[in-house]
């Protein structure tokens, strides 16, 4: 059996993970071990973002990492209401876009490698336990058995985490806040420069359904659904909502699927000898389920965290705890405020959406946000105060 020997290795070569390894290359001798064969593919997410995204990122914006600029995002409710959020209902708006996560995610990856990190591609994690000196992991190298001793574990594997698991932690999410998504990349379909949101169980239950453009004629079309609120699979949604006019004439060329864990961010993703990033440690958006931004931060501080303890020889989990102290303030009252959020919106008929969209035609905000358009709803629909005021 070969072994491996590393200070920090990182489980997991997404946004998440390659950005912890980017940084934790720079101070100390870092190990990415990635079952898919290739960085970047499949794509799993809708893949939009703000342009904020890349001030957090500290890397230059590259024309290649961006499929589609945004200009606007379109919000339409059961009955068909359409709410159109452009530069006359916002303020200050902030330019988005959709990006090209093949070629975004493998920048990333090369970042890292440049500072330093090595990466094994084609590499399924097994197990992990801990030792005198650290964490000796198994793991599976193409068709070969491989043993990895690592002193810090950077879990950034997806929901629920395995490598935590294995390692004492319990990451189970409940169904209710397990929502299962599936997206189709179509093409060739008349396309806005825009984001395309639909509210309402008749599109997707416990969730919503998108059209994130992809080019001059193609999109990322997809939904998410809670499967404790919904009769049938996420398949069955998504194929009844691209029996619409307007795609009748694309075809699917890529299918993906994938679970996103809405019950927010583990109250303590660390643990002796291991840091959870990205959706492994739910940092995920309850409302939304956007996670990149959220991934990309996670990353970074792990990575910055890592190098400490190894300088310091301390990975313990009273050490480690320090990571809460990091990412809390950057991130947890927003994540925190959409939970609380969604639990409302889970409760509201689809009356009560189109009620709440037929009330937003005047909308004024100074920026796009989750936030800022729950404040404005509650604003327009004095109703909803005494369900959405406590955390507003």
């Amino acid at each position: 059996m070969k072994n491996y020997k590393c200070d920090v290795l990182v489980v997991g070569g997404g946004p998440a993970g390659s950005n912890a390894a980017r940084y934790a290359a720079k101070g100390a001798d870092v190990l990415v071990i990635e079952k898919k064969k290739e960085i970047g593919s499949p794509v799993q997410c809708a893949e939009g973002v703000s342009e904020g995204l890349f001030q957090r990122l500290d890397m230059k914006q590259d024309k290649r990492f961006i499929s589609t600029k945004i200009d606007f995002v379109k919000l339409i409710s059961p009955n068909g209401t359409v709410i159109k959020l452009d530069s006359d209902k916002i303020k200050y708006m902030k330019g988005g876009m959709v990006l090209d996560r093949e070629v975004f995610d493998k920048a990333i990856a090369k970042e890292a490698a440049r500072n330093g990190a090595d990466f094994l591609m084609k590499t399924r994690f097994i197990s992990a336990k801990r030792t005198g000196k650290g964490v000796s992991v198994k793991a599976k190298h193409m068709n070969e058995d491989i043993q990895i001793d690592a002193k810090i574990v950077i879990g950034a594997d997806g929901p629920p985490s395995i490598v935590a698991r294995s390692l004492g932690m319990d990451t189970t999410v409940p169904l209710r806040y397990m929502e299962s998504g599936i997206q189709y990349l179509m093409t060739p379909m008349e396309v806005e420069p825009c984001i395309e949101l639909f509210f309402g169980d008749c599109y997707a239950p416990g969730g919503y359904s998108w059209v994130f453009p992809k080019g001059d004629d193609q999109a990322n079309v997809g939904l998410g659904i809670l499967p404790s609120k919904a009769k049938n699979t996420a398949q069955y949604y998504l194929d009844k909502f691209v029996e619409r006019p307007r795609f009748k004439k694309a075809k699917i060329v890529e299918v993906n699927a994938g679970a996103i864990p809405v019950n927010g961010p583990l109250k303590e993703p660390y643990m002796d000898n291991l840091l959870l990033v990205g959706d492994a440690g739910r940092f995920v958006n309850p409302i939304t389920g956007g996670g990149i931004h959220t991934a990309i931060i996670t990353g970074n501080l792990a990575g910055q965290l890592a190098v400490e303890a190894i300088a310091k020889e301390d990975y313990s989990a009273k050490f480690l705890k320090k990571y809460n102290d990091m990412w809390k303030p950057e991130i947890y009252d927003e994540l925190d405020k959409c939970l609380k959020a969604q639990e409302v919106f889970m409760k509201l008929t689809e009356k009560e959406l189109d009620s709440i969209a037929e009330t937003m035609n005047d909308l004024k905000l100074d920026t796009i946000s989750t936030m800022s358009i729950i404040k404005a709803v509650v604003t327009k629909n004095p109703g909803l105060l005494l369900k959405f005021g406590k955390f507003l």
